[in-house]
């Protein structure tokens, strides 16, 4: 029953990519959609443990917690990859930057996978590799985006000369402001949690606040001012 179960953590995940890919339509965007909030979550909800020194838990386990890794003086490493999991969740949760956020996670994964199974932690490499699956997936939905890494353009100058999709100067950088603000409040558990939660919640409100301002601003019939 266990190998079982191991085969459906990397099978399942397979063929819905397989399926909504190929299939198309609603479903696709609902596979789309529902994989970017999963592994969004679980990236945060990692981020988070790490950075909280485990006060706040995750979606994800068993975690590689901070006593974990200080058996091997790797304090420095947990808050390196809490950050990067914390900043790759809010990427995927982000239409724009959702893409970016899968390209990243891809490392994450591996590394994941290869720390466990080296650790022979049982289970966690094949519940993980599921997740990387899915996460290949969401590259496999914007290869029409990625295509141009692999492939060079035959013609460069189109490309350049193709109008990129943006918001109002305030808006971006009120985004990049609240991000940055959620991303710093995290590093401020060691003076206390309260200050932590609370500088990060400030961070949320200005990416919300952005999130709608760029909302408003791409909705049809509404002006730029």
């Amino acid at each position: 029953m266990v190998s079982i179960f191991y085969a459906c953590c990397i099978l399942l995940p397979l063929a819905a990519t397989a399926v909504a890919l190929g299939v198309g339509g609603w479903l696709r965007r609902l596979y789309v959609v529902g994989t970017r909030l999963l592994l969004g979550a679980f990236m945060l909800g990692g981020g988070l443990y790490k950075l909280s020194d485990n006060h706040i838990p995750g979606l994800m386990g068993p975690p590689m917690d901070h006593a974990f890794l200080a058996q091997h003086s790797l304090e420095i490493f947990a808050q390196f990859i809490g950050v990067a999991q914390l900043l790759i969740g809010i990427l995927l949760l982000t239409g724009r930057f959702a893409l970016l956020g899968a390209l990243m996670l891809v490392p994450m994964w591996l590394n994941i996978i290869f720390l466990t199974w080296s650790q022979h932690w049982v289970g966690t490499p094949y519940l993980v590799t599921g997740f990387l699956v899915l996460t290949l997936g969401l590259l496999l939905h914007d290869y029409p985006r990625l295509k141009f890494l692999l492939y060079p353009p035959a013609h460069p100058a189109a490309l350049h000369q193709l109008p990129l999709r943006t918001g109002p100067a305030g808006a971006e950088v009120l985004w990049g402001l609240g991000v940055a603000v959620v991303v710093g409040g995290s590093l401020l558990y060691p003076v206390s949690i309260g200050l932590m939660l609370g500088v990060m919640g400030v961070g949320l409100l200005l990416v919300l606040g952005a999130g709608g301002w760029l909302w408003r601003h791409r909705k049809p019939g509404v002006s730029a001012g």
